[in-house]
Order: structure tokens, then sequence, then C-alpha cells
């Protein structure tokens, strides 16, 4: 028996410190992104975490440790969600051919699980935070979250986009879509409150997420339209009886 209890306290005492390691992490993504990195105590982010003080040079070596480490755990969960679709979009593109269909389909999947991870999301809302400051003044955070994750997303971006229009992924135009159709998803974190606002939403369900996936859908087809497919606004317009 006591072969057997000593089999399991390591085990124990390891999910212990898992779950100690995650509340901090947890907390110090909210009081950082409120705060600052300034702004913020250790004390402040152990005690919203329900941990003993000592546990944050215990687990992360100092603040600024914790800061990393919450930069760190940003790029984890964002690739969880992320790392699928991108892997099939890099499969597909590393075929000798991929129909346009199957390359607009990959192009939606990618658009809506961004969208998904970024809009409506309690867990984006303290990412947006924390992330919105490091954009405002860039540190040893910044790298991690872009290096991690934001510039593999964005290529993956760039390169379907590139695939779709006929142009190389180097064209400066295409990054600059690639942009443009990232930004049409991320203004409704970004700017959550003002658009609920002015949409007149209290939030944002399910099913107003699902409202602004099938409009981005939308633009990013209308945009990625052949030009000879499209029509011109005078071709639009009724023509009078008579004329």
């Amino acid at each position: 028996m006591a072969l057997e209890t000593a089999r399991h306290e390591p085990a124990q005492s390891s999910a212990r410190g898992d779950d100690t390691r995650r509340r901090l992490i947890d907390a110090a993504l909210h009081i950082f992104g409120t705060y600052g990195f300034e702004g913020t105590s250790t004390r402040a982010v152990a005690d919203k975490a329900g941990a003993n003080l000592a546990a944050i040079p215990y687990y992360f070596g100092s603040k600024e440790g914790l800061y990393r480490a919450v930069a760190q755990s940003i790029v984890e969960d964002g690739s969880s969600e992320m790392l699928p679709v991108i892997q099939r979009i890099d499969e597909a593109l590393s075929r000798k051919h991929l129909e346009r269909e199957a390359g607009l389909a990959l192009l939606h999947e990618l658009l809506n699980t961004f969208s998904s991870m970024v809009i409506g999301s309690r867990r984006a809302a303290g990412w947006s935070r924390f992330i919105m400051r490091e954009q405002l003044q860039p540190g040893a955070a910044f790298e991690i979250l872009f290096e991690g994750l934001m510039h593999r997303v964005g290529q993956t971006f760039i390169k379907i986009l590139a695939h779709l229009t006929g142009k190389p992924a180097s064209d400066p135009r295409i990054a600059v879509l690639s942009q443009m159709v990232l930004g049409q998803a991320l203004i409704f974190q970004n700017c959550g409150e003002s658009v609920l606002r002015l949409l007149g939403w209290k939030e944002f369900s399910v099913d107003k997420v699902s409202l602004i996936q099938g409009v981005l859908r939308d633009n990013v087809d209308l945009i990625l339209e052949p030009r000879a497919k499209r029509v011109s606004p005078a071709a639009r317009k009724p023509r009078r009886k008579g004329a």
C-alpha cells in the first residue's frame, strides 16, 4: 500500500503544479492586459490566482518570465485552433494541381476558423487587451506572439490568396490584401463595444458570429471573383422600357 501511495504522489504533485501554473497565467493575462506590465504587481497576480507569491519565481523565474509565459500561452492556444487548417492548406498547396473551388473552400475554412477564434470569445477578449498593448509598445512578448502565431497565420493567408489570384506570394499587393481580409474579422474584436452598439446587438452570440462569417466569405468571394465575370454597376441597372 505504501508503495502504491508513493507512485501516485509525484503525479498528484505534478497535476497540482500544472494547475497552479495555469491559474497564474490566466490571472496574469487579465491583469497585464488591463494594467500593462508596469502597472501590474506580482502580488495582484498571485492573489487573483489564489496562489502563493513565491509560486511566480518558482514557475517563471521573474515577473518578466511570467509576462513572456502569458505570450507563449496565447501562441499555444491559438496554434491549437489554427494549426489543423493551416496544415491542410500547406498540404493542398504542395500538390501540383489545386482546383479553384477547393482552394476557395480552404480559404473559407481558414477565415471561419480565424474569425471563430477572435470574435465573441472571452478568451480572445483577454488576448486582445494583451496583444494591443504589445502592438503599441512591442517588446520581447511581441516577438513571441509574432513569430509563434501571427506570422504563421498571416503567411497562410498570403499563400492561399496568391494561389487563388494567380499572383506570386511575394507580390506586395497580396500581402496587403491578406491584412485587409484579416482586418475584416479583427475589427469585431478590437472595436467590439462600438460595433455592438452600432449594430444594436448585446453580444457576439453564435448566430451573430455565423452572420459575420457569412458576410466575410461573401466579401472575399467578391474580391477574388475573376474580372471577366464581374458586372459593372452600369450593367446592373435595369433598362427603361422603350429605351
